[in-house]
This record gives structure tokens, C-alpha cells and sequence, in this order.
């Protein structure tokens, strides 16, 4: 039993899906099959239930995963630990994150590096999933916090979590006194979505099966707080990512998650194939992966 074989219990159980596991992971789907299957074979005992149609967790799996979790994080617990203990970090990592993950996030990492790292020096830049990807190859930044996945030619990512999304409306929506909403409820809604450039508003023309030029989206903003103050009043409804709820908290807006199939997206750090990461990035990656899962 190793180190990956969990990992890839822990992203099917969350995926019920061999190819987007695989690509939670950054390895083929033939690796993480057969990773599960040795697991299986080892513990004596089946995890997941296969059918040409659905992948499902099984009693056994359940009770492993809940291990398995905890393995985990114990193990990203133990690598920080270690590396607090080694000589002070002094080197600078210049960052870029998307604008709907950075002031959310953000802090919370900048806060916890001045306990952790307080000499590792951290220029922060807050660009697109396109200018900052154009960064990234050029060598103006070190790291960059997205959206995955990236399939730009030299550029390696990691995944470091799931987020969901959630449904953005003024109170007086006909929406909003539901528990759930599904896709279907969106069919005549006006969306109002993120402009080009933004992953976020692509994810959301996505799930919607709409594209931009459609007459229900009625309005492209640059940033999510413009866009969240038109729902306010009555203009639309748009979507919000988990984080940014509890920071966007309007009286005029009611937040409504979705039933399954649930909108989400996962947040992943992004670097050069070419360039060795050295001991402050991989101390600023394990930083953020922990402060996005304190809450799982």
C-alpha cells in the first residue's frame, strides 16, 4: 500500500467516475484502475462496485475511505511539520491566482505564511487563467492558483481541491426558496456570467450548455462582485463559488446549492515543466492545499 493507491481511492469516491479520477489525479485512468485494484487485492476486500453505467462505493469502501482521509492529512500534516522544523525559508515566490480564488483565499495564506514562513517573501499577482498562464511561461511567475485542468504544452499542475458552486439571486427570486436548484431550473433564467478570459464564467456557460452569445446571457462583467450587485436587484441570477459566499454576503442575496449533478471546479496550482520547484513553493503549495481543505 502506498501514498498513491489512497489518493486514488479518495478522488473516486469523490469523482464515481475512473476518467475524471484520473484526471483529479494527473495520471491515465489505467494507472488509477489498476492502483485500485492492487489496493483491493491487498486489503482483500472490494472498495468500488464497477458497472458499464456507474461506479459506486461499497460498505468496505466507506470504512477505508474515512482511513484513508485521515492518512492523508495526517501525512500533509507531518510534511508541514518537518519543514517548520528545517532552517527559515527565505526566498520569494512570485504568485499568480485567479480573481475568484484570490481575495477569498488569499489572506488566510498570506496570514498563515507570516506564522509558518516569515521570511519567505511572496509577491502576489492577481491576473486571468489566460494572462496568467502567458505569465507563467514567460517566467514572470513562479506558481500559479487556478482552475484546473490546464492544457497548455509546458505546464504541469497539481490538484489541491473540490470546489462547489452555488446560485446567486435576489430573495425575491422564484429560485430562492428552494433547497436545491438543478440545470433545468436555469432553462429561462438571464445568466449573468464573468467575461472572457474568466474559467469561472466559462464553467458556467458549460454546466448550462449555453454559450455567450445566447440571448439568456444578458450581461459579461469583469469581476464577481459587479456581477453579484446586478442579482441583487433583480437583473439575474449568476453563479458563486463556495468560498466566496461567506465574503459576498449581501441583504438582497440568497445563495442556493445545486443538486447533483453539482457544478464545481478543482483548484490546482500550475508551474513550468521545465523549472525544479524549490523548498518555498513546495511550502506555499502545501500551505494552500491545507487552508482549502480545513473545512473537509
Amino acid at each position: 500500500m502506498d501514498i498513491q493507491q489512497l489518493r486514488y481511492v479518495v478522488a473516486l469516491s469523490q469523482e464515481l467516475h475512473f476518467q475524471r479520477a484520473a484526471q483529479k489525479v494527473h495520471v491515465t485512468q489505467p494507472t488509477l484502475s489498476q492502483g485500485v485494484q492492487n489496493l483491493e487485492k491487498e486489503l482483500g476486500a472490494v472498495l468500488f462496485e464497477r458497472s458499464s453505467h456507474k461506479v459506486q462505493i461499497t460498505a468496505a469502501g466507506k470504512k477505508f475511505l474515512t482511513h484513508a482521509v485521515s492518512a492523508l492529512d495526517q501525512i500533509q500534516k507531518g510534511v508541514l511539520e518537518i519543514r517548520k522544523d528545517t532552517e527559515d525559508i527565505n526566498e520569494t515566490v512570485r504568485l499568480g491566482v485567479i480573481p475568484t480564488i484570490c481575495p477569498y483565499l488569499m489572506p488566510k495564506v498570506i496570514l498563515q505564511l507570516k506564522k509558518t514562513a516569515p521570511h519567505l517573501v511572496l509577491e502576489l499577482f492577481e491576473e486571468t487563467t489566460s494572462v496568467l498562464l502567458d505569465f507563467l511561461k514567460s517566467g514572470k511567475l513562479d506558481l500559479g492558483i487556478l482552475a484546473l485542468p490546464v492544457k497548455d504544452r509546458g505546464i504541469v499542475g497539481q490538484g489541491l481541491a473540490t470546489e462547489p458552486f452555488y446560485l446567486a439571486m435576489t430573495k425575491r427570486h422564484r429560485l430562492a426558496a428552494k433547497e436545491k436548484v438543478t440545470r433545468s431550473d436555469l432553462a429561462n433564467e438571464k445568466m449573468l456570467i464573468l467575461q472572457e478570459g474568466h474559467c469561472f464564467g466559462q464553467q458556467t456557460l458549460d454546466f448550462c450548455k449555453i454559450k455567450r452569445k445566447d440571448q439568456q446571457v444578458i450581461f459579461q462583467g469583469s469581476s464577481l462582485t459587479s456581477v453579484l450587485q446586478l442579482a441583487a436587484v433583480g437583473e439575474g441570477v449568476t453563479f458563486v463559488p463556495e468560498m466566496a459566499v461567506a465574503f459576498e454576503r449581501s441583504a438582497g442575496l440568497v445563495y442556493v446549492p445545486f443538486a447533483s449533478p453539482q457544478p464545481k471546479r478543482e483548484i490546482g496550482v500550475v508551474w513550468r515543466l521545465t523549472e525544479p520547484l524549490f523548498q518555498a513553493q513546495h511550502f506555499l503549495m502545501e500551505t494552500v492545499r491545507q487552508i482549502l481543505n480545513e473545512k473537509k
